[in-house]
C-alpha cells in the first residue's frame, strides 16, 4: 500500500534519515494503529495516524509548533505514548515534547527545554529500562562540535546535567539506543571515525571510547538498531558506499560492505529472524532511489530496488508527427549523458504539434522526474493515458507542466491508490507497457531537449508504505 499524507515545505520533512518517525500502537485495542510524524513546514511536526487496512488516515494534526526547521526524533513506548526531542526556532536549543496516547488519541503536552546554551541539532532519543528518558544531540561551541546528552528521571518533566563525550571535531551525529540491558550512544565524528560509548547502568560514568570505523565520509547517515536478543546491527555510510558490523553479544563482526553506490538513508531492521537493510542510492539528478538487501543464514542477498514503481522507464518513444516515426530513447533516458532524448527528425524531445513522448512502464507508476537540458517555450502539451479503448486526457495532481523548467517532478496522481483503475497497457511501436503520453497541442518555439526521465521523482510530499 503506498498512501499520500500531506505535503511538506519543511527541509527535513521525515527528521534524521535515521530516526523514529513511523510507529505502531503495539498493544491494547488500538493495536496496530500506525502514526506518522513528519515537518509539515520549518517550525511545525506534525501527526496523522490510521487503522489497519489504512486506507484512510486521520487529518494531520499540530504536535509541536516551535521547532526550527532542522531535523527531529520519536520513540513510541509500550503504552503508545510518542516521545519527541527536537531543536528550538528561537534559541537553537534542544526541546521535549510527549503525546499521551488515551482513548485512541494522541495529546501533546507542554513543551519542555531540555538544553539552552550554544546551537543545537540532530537529536536522538530513547529510554532505558528503567524509564530514564536520554536525549543526545550535537552541540556547537567554540567552533567545534560535541556529542552530548542529559537524561530525565521523570517522563521528560525535567532534565539533568550535561554529559559531554567527545572532545570536539569538525562535525558529530549521535544515535542512542538500549541493548541486551546496557545503554550506547553512536556517533560518527569529524566525518573520520564511528565509535560508541556506553552508560555503565545503574553506574556512572560512561565507558571510554570504542571506535568501530575509521575511514572518510561519514555523516548522520548512521542507523543503530537492537534486536530482541540483544544483538545490535550497525549501518552507515562511509566513503565507498554502505557498510555493516553487528555486536552478537561479546564481539563485534568484521565491517561488511553492502553496496559500493554513493548511499543515504541506512535503516537496519530485525524481523522474523532476518535481518534488512534498507537504504537509497543517489542516482544523481536529485533521483534517490530506494534498496534492500536482506540477509538469511549470515549471508546477504544482493543489493535489490524496493519498489518496481520507482525506477528507470522500461520504455521510452518519442514519436515525430513530421517523420512519422516512433525512435526508442529508452537507454539514453537512463544515462547521466545530457542533450541525448531527442528525435532525430527534430532535434527535439518534442516540437510540432501532433509530436508525442510515451513514457512505458511494466507496472502503473504515479510519478515522473525530468532533466532538461533545454526547456521548452512558447508550446503545450496535454497528459495522457490508455484506457483499454482510447487515450483519455488528465491534469496532474502537481498542476499542468509544458517542458518549460530544467528539472521537473511531475505527480501525476497523489499515490499509487488514486492511479485511475481504468489504465490498461497498450502495445505500442511492439513493447505492451502501462503509457504515459504527452501530447503536443501546440508547437514550440523554444524546443525542449532531454536528458534524463524516470520515475524516480523528488518530491516534498509525503508517503508511506506498510
Amino acid at each position: 500500500m503506498n498512501r499520500f499524507i500531506s505535503n511538506s515545505t519543511a527541509a527535513y520533512p521525515l527528521g534524521i534519515p535515521t530516526g523514529g518517525k513511523l510507529f505502531y500502537v503495539p498493544s491494547g485495542s488500538y493495536l496496530r494503529r500506525v502514526a506518522i510524524l513528519y515537518a509539515s513546514s520549518a517550525s511545525t511536526i506534525s501527526m496523522a495516524w490510521a487503522d489497519a487496512p489504512y486506507n484512510n488516515f486521520s487529518t494531520p494534526a499540530d504536535a509541536i509548533t516551535d521547532s526550527a526547521d532542522m531535523p527531529f526524533d520519536a520513540f513510541m513506548d509500550s503504552s503508545g505514548n510518542i516521545y519527541i526531542a527536537y531543536s528550538i526556532s528561537s534559541t537553537n536549543g534542544i526541546g521535549f515534547c510527549k503525546l499521551t496516547f488515551a482513548g485512541g488519541i494522541w495529546s501533546a503536552g507542554l513543551p519542555v527545554v531540555v538544553y539552552n546554551a550554544d546551537d543545537n541539532a540532530y537529536p536522538s532519543i530513547a529510554t532505558q529500562s528503567d524509564g530514564t528518558l536520554w536525549i543526545a544531540w550535537s552541540r556547537l561551541s567554540g567552533g567545534n562540535y560535541y556529542i552530548s546528552a542529559q537524561s530525565s528521571v521523570d517522563d521528560g518533566g525535567s532534565w539533568g546535567s550535561l554529559h559531554t563525550l567527545t572532545g570536539g571535531d569538525s562535525s558529530a551525529y549521535p544515535r542512542i539506543i538500549e541493548a541486551g540491558g546496557e545503554f550506547y550512544i553512536f556517533y560518527s565524528e569529524g566525518g573520520a571515525q564511528i565509535a560508541y560509548r556506553k552508560y555503565n547502568i545503574p553506574a556512572d560514568p560512561w565507558t571510554t571510547e570504542v571506535v568501530l570505523a575509521s575511514a572518510s565520509g561519514y555523516d548522520l547517515n548512521l542507523s543503530v538498531v537492537a534486536s530482541t536478543d540483544g544483538r545490535v546491527a550497525l549501518c552507515y555510510k562511509g566513503t565507498g558506499g554502505l557498510f555493516f558490523r553487528e555486536y552478537a553479544g561479546s564481539s563485534w563482526s568484521v565491517e561488511v560492505v553492502i553496496d559500493t553506490n554513493t548511499i543515504c538513508q541506512p535503516n537496519a531492521v530485525y524481523r522474523g529472524g532476518a535481518l534488512y537493510l534498507l537504504y537509497c542510492v543517489d542516482m544523481g539528478d536529485s533521483m534517490i532511489l530506494p534498496y534492500y538487501s536482506k540477509r538469511t543464514n549470515n549471508i546477504f542477498s544482493t543489493p535489490a530496488i524496493l519498489n518496481d514503481y520507482r525506477d528507470f522507464l522500461d520504455k521510452l518513444l518519442l514519436f515525430s508527427s513530421a517523420a512519422g516515426t516512433y525512435e526508442d530513447l529508452t537507454t539514453e533516458a537512463e544515462s547521466a549523458a545530457t542533450a541525448d532524448i531527442k528525435h532525430a527528425t527534430s532535434s527535439a524531445l518534442l516540437s510540432a504539434a501532433g509530436d508525442a513522448l510515451y513514457m512505458g512502464g511494466d507496472d502503473p507508476f504515479n510519478q515522473l522526474r525530468f532533466i532538461l537540458s533545454s526547456t521548452g517555450s512558447g508550446g503545450m502539451v496535454v497528459w495522457k493515458y490508455w484506457d483499454g479503448q482510447s487515450w483519455k486526457t488528465f491534469t496532474p495532481s502537481s498542476g499542468a507542466w509544458h517542458f518549460s523548467s530544467a528539472s521537473h517532478d511531475l505527480l501525476m496522481w497523489d499515490d499509487l491508490d488514486s492511479i485511475p483503475s481504468d489504465w490498461q497497457k497498450l502495445d505500442l511501436s511492439g513493447a505492451n507497457k502501462y503509457w504515459i503520453m504527452a501530447a503536443v497541442s501546440s508547437g514550440f518555439a523554444g524546443l525542449p531537449i532531454g536528458s534524463r526521465i524516470s520515475t524516480i521523482a523528488n518530491t516534498n510530499g509525503m508517503k508511506v508504505q506498510v
